[in-house]
C-alpha cells in the first residue's frame, strides 16, 4: 500500500492511494514511495515534479519504484515523463540505488547532490557524471556545499531557478536547500566528519501555508550545527508541518532540540516492513538496523502532541 501526503494551500491531509488525475493548481502532493530500508519521495505540483532521493533496498524495490513512477506519469501525461530535478540528499546506496534506472527510464532535466565522489552510493552518482561528460545524457548537474549557503546575506536557505524551477500559476512553490556538504571540519570527531550522513542536503519546500522538511540521513552532530546556524529569528526556517524523519528513525537522527525546532504535525519515517531482513545474511534491512528507534518515536510523539495536539499513529 502506498501512502502519500497531500498538501493544499490551506491544509494537510493523508490519502491512501496515488492521485489519478492532474492536481488542482492549489494542491501539492508528496509521494513517499515504498522502497524498503531506503528513501525516495516524489514531489508533485500542477506544473511539474521532482524526486528527492532515488533509493531502493534491493532489486524488487527498485522495480517497484520504477513501476510507481511509470504509473504516476500515466496519470500525468502533461508532464511528458519528465522530472524537473532529482535531488540526492547524500551518496549512500539506500538513497542512490535506483538513480541510474530513473535516468535511463525518464527525462531528468536537473540533478543536485553534495558533490562527494566516494562512498557506498557513489557508483550511481559517478555513473551519471560520466554519462554527462560523455554527452550521453543531457542532465544539468549542480553540487551544493555549505559555504554557498552560509555565505548568503540572510539565513533563508539557498534557492534559485535551478533549485526551484517551479512556477505554478495559482500557488508558487518555494524550494530551498538549508544545508550542504561541509568543506571544513566544524570541530567534530574525524569519524563524524567522514560520515556522509552528516553532509546530507536538507531541503525545505513551502506551498502556500504548508511546509515540508526533508532531512536525508543527517545525524545529531550535523543537526545540532543546523539548529545553531538557524538560531534566533532565523529559527522559523526549520519550523515545518511535515518532517521526513532523519536516518530512518534511528536514535542518532532525532533529538529533542530538533523536534522543538521543527514542531511537525506529521512525521514520516522511511523504513521497510519490520521483518524485512530477518535472514541474518541480509544486513541492509529494517530488521537488521532496528529502525525505527523507540526513543526517537517517543520524542516525536511527545513533541507533536505538545505542539500541535496531534498524536503520532
Amino acid at each position: 500500500m502506498k501512502r502519500l501526503l497531500v498538501a493544499t494551500l490551506f491544509s494537510l491531509g493523508i490519502v491512501i492511494q496515488p492521485a489519478t488525475s492532474q492536481p488542482s493548481p492549489s494542491e501539492m502532493t508528496v509521494h513517499f514511495i515504498e522502497v524498503g530500508q531506503a528513501l525516495s519521495a516524489l514531489v508533485e505540483f500542477s506544473c511539474g515534479a521532482m524526486l528527492i532521493d532515488a533509493g531502493s533496498q534491493d532489486d524488487a524495490s527498485d522495480r517497484q519504484l520504477i513501476s510507481y513512477l511509470n504509473d504516476f506519469f500515466k496519470s500525468r501525461p502533461d508532464l511528458n515523463r519528465t522530472l524537473e530535478e532529482v535531488l540526492i540528499t547524500h551518496n549512500h546506496i539506500d538513497h542512490t540505488n535506483s538513480l541510474q534506472h530513473v535516468v535511463e527510464t525518464f527525462t531528468v532535466k536537473r540533478y543536485i547532490d553534495d558533490g562527494f565522489t566516494k562512498g557506498s552510493g557513489t557508483s550511481r552518482t559517478n555513473w551519471l557524471r560520466t554519462q554527462v561528460a560523455d554527452h550521453k545524457v543531457s542532465v544539468q548537474i549542480r553540487e551544493i556545499d555549505d559555504d554557498e549557503i552560509t555565505g548568503l546575506p540572510d539565513k533563508n536557505g539557498l534557492t534559485d531557478d535551478f533549485i526551484d524551477p517551479f512556477h505554478c500559476a495559482t500557488v508558487d512553490p518555494q524550494v530551498r536547500i538549508l544545508s550542504g556538504r561541509l568543506t571544513t571540519n566544524p570541530g567534530w570527531s574525524q569519524a563524524d566528519f567522514a560520515n556522509l550522513n552528516n553532509h546530507s542536503l536538507v531541503t525545505r519546500i513551502d506551498f502556500g501555508a504548508a511546509s515540508f522538511l526533508f532531512m536525508g540521513d543527517m545525524e545529531l552532530p550535523a543537526s545540532d550545527l543546523l539548529i545553531d546556524y538557524y538560531s534566533g529569528t532565523a529559527r522559523k526556517i526549520l519550523d515545518a508541518d511535515v518532517l521526513q524523519v532523519s536516518h530512518h528513525g534511528s536514535k542518532n537522527g532525532t533529538s529533542q532540540a530538533l523536534v522543538d525546532a521543527v514542531t511537525p504535525k506529521i512525521a514520516v519515517v522511511p523504513v521497510g516492513h519490520w521483518s524485512d531482513g530477518r535472514n541474518p545474511k541480509k544486513l541492509f534491512s529494517t530488521y537488521a538496523y532496528g529502525h525505527p528507534n523507540q526513543g526517537a518515536l517517543e520524542l516525536l510523539e511527545a513533541g507533536m502532541e505538545r505542539e500541535r495536539g496531534i498524536r503520532l499513529t
